[in-house]
């Protein structure tokens, strides 16, 4: 067999203690992420380098001014200093926030067991912005034959809000945001007992993906899979939701399984709210951390997996072994 594996990125010019303190999970309500306004937590961001290079991905919001995000989103342009711009709505008037990460004053927060090179590995990171403090600047998307944004006034974006009820009802949930819960999964493998959604956003343009499959988590991979169901290059970051409302991980990447020359699968992975990854976000979040509204899966959240896991295993072995190979060949 041969077997691709790809981080979902791309570019602009293109893309314990802890067990006393999680709420047991109950069943409050079905379909919750079913419209856009169920995912205004939410963004598309670019991440601007030393020399210009852009990246776009997408993070959820899980506290007041925290972000969830995929690790090799950041990791390759904020190793010193880069700046995050992300964007705020999806109307035809818009505000990107704009933020400088550097080691003095440090915005991009990668959770230290991240390996480039080794499939969802710890993909997981944090941002840290302040909405409210951040710099603002307002801009109407391109109408008619234009081909670039133009600069607004903050007037006239106010005046747009005015005028327009579900913008300004979507900037008020920006400005009094509300978060969704974590899953916080403690181990074994076995298959998600809920329907999961992405939303997908490219130039402010909003489109909810279900999935239709059955999704496993392997605690031997330490991520959830599932067969591919429509996420594709600038979606990384953003969260992965649950019907009934909690947010479950974060979009990571994306593995291809051939036969020979013929493609049998590909598979969509993403990092899950494990042990590991919650004990990173409370060293970097501080008191923060303990604002997160936080929910254990038990039984009915995590079933018996009847699926073959062999091949994906195998595939992410195999990855791994060539990484190591690779890095002691140099």
């Amino acid at each position: 067999m041969k077997y691709w594996f790809a981080g979902i990125v791309t570019l602009l010019f293109l893309p314990v203690f802890l067990a006393a303190e999680v709420g047991v999970l109950s069943l409050t309500s079905e379909d919750v992420h079913t419209k856009k306004e169920d995912f205004w937590h939410t963004f598309e961001y670019y991440v601007v380098g030393p020399s210009g290079k852009t990246t776009k991905c997408q993070a959820t919001r899980i506290e007041k001014k925290w972000f969830a995000t995929a690790a090799h989103c950041v990791a390759a342009l904020c190793t010193n200093n880069c700046t995050l711009r992300m964007d705020l709505l999806e109307q035809p008037y818009s505000a990107f926030v704009s933020v400088s990460h550097s080691a003095k004053k440090p915005v991009v927060f990668i959770h230290p067991g991240y390996n480039a090179s080794r499939p969802v590995d710890h993909d997981f990171a944090l941002l840290n912005i302040d909405l409210n403090k951040a710099d603002v600047r307002y801009y109407r998307r391109p109408a008619g034959a234009e081909k670039q944004n133009v600069a607004v006034s903050k007037a006239m974006f106010n005046r747009f809000l005015q005028r327009n009820t579900t913008a300004r009802r979507e900037f008020n949930s920006i400005l009094h945001p509300s978060f969704p819960p974590l899953l916080y999964i403690t181990g074994g493998t076995g298959r998600l007992n809920r329907e999961l959604s992405v939303i997908s956003i490219f130039g402010g343009k909003r489109q909810i993906l279900k999935n239709p499959n059955p999704t496993d988590y392997v605690e031997k991979l330490g991520f959830a899979y599932t067969p591919n169901f429509g996420i594709r290059e600038g979606m990384s970051g953003s969260g992965v939701m649950a019907n009934t409302g909690e947010l479950v991980g974060v979009v990571s990447a994306y593995l291809g399984i051939w036969v020979g020359k013929k493609k049998e699968e590909e598979y969509f992975m993403f990092a899950v709210f494990d042990g590991d990854i919650l004990n990173f976000m409370e060293r970097v979040m501080g008191s923060d951390y303990y604002k997160l509204d936080r929910k254990e899966a038990d039984s009915s959240y995590i079933g018996k997996a009847s699926f073959n896991h062999s091949d994906v295993i195998n595939a992410v072995d195999e990855i791994k072994r060539a990484s190591v190979k690779n890095k002691t060949s140099k």
